[in-house]
């Protein structure tokens, strides 16, 4: 018995659009700066710390209206600047765990505290002073992982 049909059936091909091949060349995450917020911290990624020329501190600025993080170099003598980077061999971001910061921006910004949410950033000037915007209109997002219970 032959299930399969050898006649080939002729289609007009009226309303198809073509699906452009950028739906499916996007550069990895790690090719550009990142930020990622979770109910209890905050990240960068090493493409952000290489971005700022591998500084050891930053003093973070936000934009409540809208909704962006900036992320300006600083030297130990600013007041309200954090240690992002972890001191090693090949420099990497440090997990900033605030869940004050965090709390408060979830808040501020009407986000789900089930969820985590990152936005690629950019590099900007201001006085040419080289810092980082990050825009979280449009956030990355995911559902946060649970933590498990000892039980």
């Amino acid at each position: 018995m032959d299930h399969f049909n050898t006649e080939v059936e002729a289609i007009s091909m009226e309303g198809f659009q073509v699906v452009s091949g950028e739906y499916f060349a996007r550069a990895p995450i790690q090719a550009f700066p990142s930020c990622t917020i979770w109910s209890t911290g905050i990240t960068f990624n090493r493409m952000a710390l290489i971005s700022l020329h591998n500084c050891e501190r930053i003093r973070l600025e936000v934009n409540p209206q809208k909704r962006c993080l900036l992320v300006v170099p600083v030297t130990v003598k600013d007041k309200d600047g954090i240690i992002w980077r972890k001191n090693i061999k090949e420099y990497a971001t440090r997990r900033m765990e605030s869940t004050r910061f965090s709390s408060t921006i979830y808040e501020m910004w009407g986000w789900d505290a089930g969820y985590t949410y990152r936005s690629v950033g950019r590099i900007v000037t201001v006085d040419n002073k080289v810092m980082l915007l990050f825009d979280f209109r449009s956030p990355e997002q995911w559902k946060s992982k649970e933590k498990k219970s000892d039980k």
